[in-house]
Protein backbone atom coordinates (compact mmCIF):
# COMPACT_ATOMS: atom_id res chain seq x y z
CA UNK A 1 0.00 0.00 0.00
CA UNK A 2 1.05 3.53 -0.59
CA UNK A 3 0.50 7.07 0.26
CA UNK A 4 -1.78 8.11 -3.11
CA UNK A 5 -1.60 11.66 -3.53
CA UNK A 6 -2.71 13.56 -6.69
CA UNK A 7 -1.55 17.06 -7.47
CA UNK A 8 -3.63 19.16 -9.68
CA UNK A 9 -4.27 22.62 -10.57
CA UNK A 10 -7.23 24.96 -12.27
CA UNK A 11 -5.20 26.19 -14.19
CA UNK A 12 -2.24 25.68 -16.75
CA UNK A 13 1.39 27.37 -15.97
CA UNK A 14 1.24 27.25 -12.25
CA UNK A 15 4.41 25.18 -12.07
CA UNK A 16 2.41 22.45 -11.05
CA UNK A 17 4.57 19.31 -12.86
CA UNK A 18 7.52 21.09 -11.19
CA UNK A 19 6.53 21.06 -7.62
CA UNK A 20 5.31 17.39 -8.32
CA UNK A 21 9.04 16.47 -9.31
CA UNK A 22 10.71 18.46 -6.99
CA UNK A 23 8.74 17.02 -3.97
CA UNK A 24 9.03 13.40 -4.88
CA UNK A 25 12.72 13.67 -4.98
CA UNK A 26 12.17 15.63 -1.64
CA UNK A 27 10.25 12.67 0.03
CA UNK A 28 12.91 10.15 -1.67
CA UNK A 29 15.63 12.21 0.08
CA UNK A 30 14.28 11.58 3.45
CA UNK A 31 14.24 8.09 2.47
CA UNK A 32 11.05 6.91 1.26
CA UNK A 33 9.82 4.98 -1.98
CA UNK A 34 8.49 7.15 -4.18
CA UNK A 35 6.59 6.85 -7.82
CA UNK A 36 6.21 9.77 -10.06
CA UNK A 37 3.36 9.01 -12.44
CA UNK A 38 3.11 11.58 -15.49
CA UNK A 39 -0.50 11.72 -15.93
CA UNK A 40 -0.23 15.29 -17.68
CA UNK A 41 -1.46 13.60 -20.89
CA UNK A 42 -0.17 14.71 -24.64
CA UNK A 43 2.09 17.40 -22.57
CA UNK A 44 4.67 14.89 -20.76
CA UNK A 45 6.12 18.17 -18.73
CA UNK A 46 8.31 15.73 -16.82
CA UNK A 47 10.04 14.52 -19.94
CA UNK A 48 11.14 18.20 -20.41
CA UNK A 49 12.39 18.66 -16.55
CA UNK A 50 14.34 15.89 -16.40
CA UNK A 51 15.37 15.50 -20.17
CA UNK A 52 14.28 11.86 -20.65
CA UNK A 53 11.86 11.04 -23.28
CA UNK A 54 10.68 7.32 -23.10
CA UNK A 55 9.91 5.23 -26.59
CA UNK A 56 7.17 3.77 -24.23
CA UNK A 57 4.25 4.81 -21.85
CA UNK A 58 1.17 3.32 -20.47
CA UNK A 59 -0.28 2.95 -23.80
CA UNK A 60 1.54 -0.25 -24.35
CA UNK A 61 0.52 -1.28 -21.47
CA UNK A 62 -2.99 -1.31 -21.86
CA UNK A 63 -2.69 -2.57 -25.22
CA UNK A 64 -0.79 -5.44 -23.28
CA UNK A 65 2.62 -5.05 -25.73
CA UNK A 66 4.32 -3.78 -22.53
CA UNK A 67 4.41 -4.28 -18.83
CA UNK A 68 4.26 -1.80 -15.75
CA UNK A 69 8.07 -2.73 -15.72
CA UNK A 70 9.22 -2.45 -19.04
CA UNK A 71 8.07 1.58 -19.05
CA UNK A 72 9.09 2.33 -15.45
CA UNK A 73 11.86 4.45 -15.44
CA UNK A 74 14.08 3.18 -12.65
CA UNK A 75 16.04 5.31 -10.16
CA UNK A 76 15.99 8.80 -11.43
CA UNK A 77 17.60 10.97 -8.43
CA UNK A 78 16.45 8.16 -6.01
CA UNK A 79 12.48 8.01 -7.26
CA UNK A 80 11.14 6.20 -10.35
CA UNK A 81 8.64 7.46 -12.80
CA UNK A 82 6.40 5.92 -14.67
CA UNK A 83 5.06 7.93 -17.96
CA UNK A 84 1.30 7.93 -18.62
CA UNK A 85 1.75 10.36 -21.76
CA UNK A 86 -1.25 9.33 -24.37
CA UNK A 87 -2.10 6.71 -22.66
CA UNK A 88 -3.71 8.58 -19.86
CA UNK A 89 -5.91 9.92 -22.44
CA UNK A 90 -6.91 6.34 -23.14
CA UNK A 91 -8.17 5.53 -19.77
CA UNK A 92 -11.37 7.20 -20.72
CA UNK A 93 -12.31 4.65 -23.62
CA UNK A 94 -10.96 1.66 -21.83
CA UNK A 95 -12.52 -1.81 -23.09
CA UNK A 96 -13.05 -4.12 -19.85
CA UNK A 97 -10.33 -6.14 -20.92
CA UNK A 98 -8.28 -3.06 -21.08
CA UNK A 99 -9.24 -2.27 -17.50
CA UNK A 100 -8.21 -5.56 -16.09
CA UNK A 101 -5.09 -5.69 -17.99
CA UNK A 102 -4.17 -2.44 -16.34
CA UNK A 103 -5.36 -3.48 -12.78
CA UNK A 104 -3.27 -6.75 -13.24
CA UNK A 105 -0.15 -4.02 -14.53
CA UNK A 106 -0.25 -2.60 -11.27
CA UNK A 107 -0.21 -5.47 -8.65
CA UNK A 108 2.73 -6.86 -10.57
CA UNK A 109 4.76 -3.10 -9.73
CA UNK A 110 6.62 -3.49 -6.68
CA UNK A 111 5.40 -1.22 -2.83
CA UNK A 112 5.91 2.46 -2.72
CA UNK A 113 5.79 4.52 0.47
CA UNK A 114 4.23 7.38 -1.92
CA UNK A 115 2.36 7.06 -5.59
CA UNK A 116 2.14 10.78 -6.82
CA UNK A 117 0.12 11.91 -9.68
CA UNK A 118 0.47 14.74 -11.74
CA UNK A 119 -1.89 15.33 -13.40
CA UNK A 120 -3.42 17.51 -16.43
CA UNK A 121 -4.24 21.34 -15.60
CA UNK A 122 -8.37 21.60 -15.83
CA UNK A 123 -11.35 19.56 -14.59
CA UNK A 124 -11.12 16.54 -17.79
CA UNK A 125 -12.73 13.42 -16.67
CA UNK A 126 -9.00 12.02 -16.42
CA UNK A 127 -7.95 14.29 -14.03
CA UNK A 128 -11.59 14.33 -11.75
CA UNK A 129 -11.06 10.60 -11.89
CA UNK A 130 -7.21 10.89 -10.56
CA UNK A 131 -8.96 13.18 -7.81
CA UNK A 132 -11.64 11.41 -6.93
CA UNK A 133 -9.97 8.31 -6.24
CA UNK A 134 -7.52 9.72 -4.06
CA UNK A 135 -7.34 10.43 -0.43
CA UNK A 136 -5.22 13.05 -0.91
CA UNK A 137 -5.25 16.16 -3.43
CA UNK A 138 -2.69 19.20 -3.33
CA UNK A 139 -3.98 21.98 -5.07
CA UNK A 140 -1.67 24.25 -6.76
CA UNK A 141 -2.33 28.20 -7.05
CA UNK A 142 -0.36 31.07 -7.82
CA UNK A 143 -0.90 34.87 -6.61
CA UNK A 144 -3.32 35.64 -9.99
CA UNK A 145 -6.58 36.14 -9.77
CA UNK A 146 -7.17 33.64 -12.94
CA UNK A 147 -5.70 31.26 -11.21
CA UNK A 148 -7.55 31.26 -7.66
CA UNK A 149 -10.89 31.34 -10.17
CA UNK A 150 -9.88 28.24 -11.87
CA UNK A 151 -8.78 26.70 -8.53
CA UNK A 152 -12.73 27.57 -6.99
CA UNK A 153 -13.71 25.94 -10.58
CA UNK A 154 -11.79 22.44 -9.67
CA UNK A 155 -13.34 22.94 -5.82
CA UNK A 156 -16.86 23.19 -6.76
CA UNK A 157 -16.09 20.35 -9.57
CA UNK A 158 -14.94 17.80 -6.90
CA UNK A 159 -17.90 19.14 -4.48
CA UNK A 160 -20.73 18.41 -7.19
CA UNK A 161 -19.07 14.49 -7.33
CA UNK A 162 -19.33 14.51 -3.47
CA UNK A 163 -15.38 14.66 -2.58
CA UNK A 164 -15.34 15.14 1.31
CA UNK A 165 -11.80 15.54 2.32
CA UNK A 166 -10.09 18.47 3.22
CA UNK A 167 -7.89 19.38 -0.23
CA UNK A 168 -4.67 21.20 -0.07
CA UNK A 169 -3.46 23.92 -1.42
CA UNK A 170 0.49 25.07 -2.22
CA UNK A 171 0.66 28.83 -3.25
CA UNK A 172 3.41 28.97 -5.62
CA UNK A 173 5.53 31.68 -6.95
CA UNK A 174 5.17 34.20 -4.47
CA UNK A 175 7.12 37.29 -3.83
CA UNK A 176 6.38 37.45 0.23
CA UNK A 177 4.42 35.43 2.87
CA UNK A 178 2.49 38.10 3.03
CA UNK A 179 1.09 37.72 -0.72
CA UNK A 180 0.84 33.94 -0.56
CA UNK A 181 -1.49 34.64 3.13
CA UNK A 182 -3.36 37.11 1.01
CA UNK A 183 -3.91 34.38 -1.74
CA UNK A 184 -4.78 31.74 -0.16
CA UNK A 185 -7.71 33.59 2.74
CA UNK A 186 -9.26 35.03 -0.32
CA UNK A 187 -9.57 31.49 -2.09
CA UNK A 188 -10.72 29.83 1.40
CA UNK A 189 -13.28 32.28 2.17
CA UNK A 190 -14.94 32.26 -1.21
CA UNK A 191 -14.48 28.60 -1.10
CA UNK A 192 -16.56 28.35 2.56
CA UNK A 193 -18.65 31.05 1.58
CA UNK A 194 -20.32 28.93 -1.37
CA UNK A 195 -19.05 25.51 -1.28
CA UNK A 196 -19.34 22.47 0.81
CA UNK A 197 -15.23 21.47 0.25
CA UNK A 198 -13.28 22.21 2.75
CA UNK A 199 -9.19 23.49 2.33
CA UNK A 200 -6.07 23.57 4.10
CA UNK A 201 -2.99 25.62 3.20
CA UNK A 202 -0.18 23.41 2.86
CA UNK A 203 2.56 25.67 1.96
CA UNK A 204 4.35 28.36 -0.07
CA UNK A 205 7.06 28.47 -2.84
CA UNK A 206 9.13 31.30 -3.43
CA UNK A 207 9.63 32.96 -6.90
CA UNK A 208 12.99 31.97 -7.22
CA UNK A 209 15.37 32.64 -10.36
CA UNK A 210 16.94 29.27 -9.98
CA UNK A 211 13.79 27.42 -10.75
CA UNK A 212 14.08 29.03 -14.90
CA UNK A 213 17.32 27.77 -14.85
CA UNK A 214 16.79 24.22 -13.71
CA UNK A 215 14.64 24.18 -16.40
CA UNK A 216 16.66 25.05 -19.10
CA UNK A 217 19.63 22.56 -17.76
CA UNK A 218 16.78 19.98 -17.62
CA UNK A 219 17.86 19.39 -13.88
CA UNK A 220 15.30 19.48 -11.05
CA UNK A 221 15.99 22.54 -8.97
CA UNK A 222 16.14 20.39 -5.78
CA UNK A 223 18.97 18.70 -7.43
CA UNK A 224 20.48 21.36 -8.78
CA UNK A 225 20.75 24.23 -5.83
CA UNK A 226 19.33 22.43 -2.63
CA UNK A 227 19.54 25.63 -0.88
CA UNK A 228 17.85 28.21 -2.89
CA UNK A 229 14.80 29.03 -1.75
CA UNK A 230 12.51 27.03 -3.60
CA UNK A 231 14.21 23.78 -2.68
CA UNK A 232 14.07 25.05 1.21
CA UNK A 233 10.03 25.44 0.42
CA UNK A 234 9.86 21.95 -1.13
CA UNK A 235 11.45 20.81 1.83
CA UNK A 236 9.08 22.34 4.55
CA UNK A 237 6.29 20.91 2.29
CA UNK A 238 8.12 17.46 2.33
CA UNK A 239 7.88 17.02 5.79
CA UNK A 240 4.20 18.49 6.49
CA UNK A 241 3.64 15.18 4.22
CA UNK A 242 5.75 12.80 5.99
CA UNK A 243 4.26 14.09 9.43
CA UNK A 244 1.03 13.60 8.28
CA UNK A 245 1.43 10.25 6.30
CA UNK A 246 0.37 7.77 9.18
CA UNK A 247 -2.75 10.44 9.19
CA UNK A 248 -3.65 9.66 6.00
CA UNK A 249 -4.78 6.25 4.84
CA UNK A 250 -3.11 4.18 2.38
CA UNK A 251 -4.42 2.66 -0.54
CA UNK A 252 -3.54 -0.42 -2.50
CA UNK A 253 -2.94 0.68 -6.32
CA UNK A 254 -5.37 -1.63 -7.35
CA UNK A 255 -8.39 0.00 -5.33
CA UNK A 256 -6.84 3.51 -6.57
CA UNK A 257 -7.60 2.33 -10.24
CA UNK A 258 -10.37 0.14 -9.23
CA UNK A 259 -12.46 3.32 -7.96
CA UNK A 260 -10.37 5.74 -10.90
CA UNK A 261 -12.04 3.41 -13.52
CA UNK A 262 -15.31 3.49 -11.89
CA UNK A 263 -15.34 6.82 -11.85
CA UNK A 264 -14.58 7.17 -15.78
CA UNK A 265 -16.96 4.44 -16.54
CA UNK A 266 -19.92 6.43 -14.30
CA UNK A 267 -19.04 9.87 -15.80
CA UNK A 268 -17.52 8.71 -19.40
CA UNK A 269 -19.12 5.46 -20.82
CA UNK A 270 -16.55 3.14 -22.25
CA UNK A 271 -16.20 2.60 -25.49
CA UNK A 272 -17.28 -0.80 -25.95
CA UNK A 273 -20.69 0.19 -24.24
CA UNK A 274 -21.05 3.04 -26.69
CA UNK A 275 -20.40 0.42 -30.11
CA UNK A 276 -23.00 -2.00 -27.99
CA UNK A 277 -25.59 0.74 -27.02
CA UNK A 278 -28.25 -0.15 -29.85
CA UNK A 279 -30.72 2.45 -28.45
CA UNK A 280 -30.43 6.11 -29.26
CA UNK A 281 -29.45 8.41 -27.10
CA UNK A 282 -32.69 10.26 -25.30
CA UNK A 283 -32.02 14.29 -25.56
CA UNK A 284 -31.85 15.93 -22.24
CA UNK A 285 -35.62 17.05 -21.44
CA UNK A 286 -34.28 20.65 -20.49
CA UNK A 287 -32.44 21.00 -23.87
CA UNK A 288 -35.04 19.06 -25.93
CA UNK A 289 -37.40 21.77 -23.94
CA UNK A 290 -35.48 24.65 -24.97
CA UNK A 291 -35.34 23.68 -28.89
CA UNK A 292 -38.96 22.56 -29.27
CA UNK A 293 -39.37 26.52 -27.28
CA UNK A 294 -36.81 28.31 -30.22
CA UNK A 295 -38.83 26.21 -32.93
CA UNK A 296 -41.92 28.14 -31.49
CA UNK A 297 -40.31 31.13 -31.48
CA UNK A 298 -38.75 30.64 -34.74
CA UNK A 299 -41.76 30.03 -36.47
CA UNK A 300 -43.79 32.79 -34.95
CA UNK A 301 -41.07 35.56 -36.34
CA UNK A 302 -41.16 33.72 -39.78
CA UNK A 303 -44.98 33.97 -39.44
CA UNK A 304 -44.79 37.94 -39.01
CA UNK A 305 -42.22 38.62 -41.36
CA UNK A 306 -44.24 37.16 -43.99
CA UNK A 307 -47.05 39.28 -42.96
CA UNK A 308 -45.27 42.48 -43.24
CA UNK A 309 -43.67 41.40 -46.82
CA UNK A 310 -47.25 40.70 -48.04
CA UNK A 311 -48.32 44.35 -46.12
CA UNK A 312 -45.80 46.17 -48.00
CA UNK A 313 -46.37 44.42 -51.15
CA UNK A 314 -50.13 45.31 -50.83
CA UNK A 315 -49.16 48.97 -49.53
CA UNK A 316 -46.40 49.25 -53.04
CA UNK A 317 -49.67 48.05 -55.02
CA UNK A 318 -52.30 50.51 -53.80
CA UNK A 319 -50.18 53.24 -54.14
CA UNK A 320 -49.14 52.66 -57.95
CA UNK A 321 -53.29 51.84 -58.43
CA UNK A 322 -53.78 55.60 -57.17
CA UNK A 323 -50.96 57.39 -59.06
CA UNK A 324 -52.30 55.96 -62.09
CA UNK A 325 -55.87 56.52 -61.46
CA UNK A 326 -55.04 60.09 -60.25
CA UNK A 327 -53.87 61.12 -63.99
CA UNK A 328 -50.19 62.26 -65.02
CA UNK A 329 -48.56 64.55 -62.76
CA UNK A 330 -47.96 68.03 -63.38
CA UNK A 331 -44.86 68.92 -65.62
CA UNK A 332 -42.06 70.11 -63.42
CA UNK A 333 -41.20 73.83 -62.91
CA UNK A 334 -37.46 74.63 -62.54
CA UNK A 335 -36.79 77.08 -60.56
CA UNK A 336 -33.86 79.46 -61.55
CA UNK A 337 -33.28 81.77 -58.65
CA UNK A 338 -30.24 83.71 -60.07
CA UNK A 339 -32.41 84.57 -63.23
CA UNK A 340 -34.99 85.59 -61.11
CA UNK A 341 -32.10 87.89 -58.67
CA UNK A 342 -31.24 89.38 -62.12
CA UNK A 343 -34.33 90.47 -63.38
CA UNK A 344 -35.27 92.10 -59.96
CA UNK A 345 -32.16 93.97 -59.96
CA UNK A 346 -32.42 95.16 -63.29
Amino acid sequence: MAGIITITSGKGGVGKTGISLNLSLALAAEGFKVCLFDADLGLANVNILTGIYPEKDLETVISGQSSLNDILIRDYQGIDIIPGSSGVEKLADLTRAETGTLISAFLDLEAYDFFIFDTSAGISPQVLSFCMASHEIILVVTTEPTSLTDAYSMLKVLSKHGYDLPVKVIVNQVTSGKAAQKAYTRLKQTVSRFLKAKIEPLGMIAWDKNVRASVISQTPFFILFPDTAASRCIAAIAEKLIKNHGETRDLPLEFFWDACLSFLEKHHPRKDEKNNDKEIAKPDPDIRDMISHMESKLSLLIKEVGDIRQFLETHVMMTAEKEAAAGPRPKEIILDFESWLEKKQG
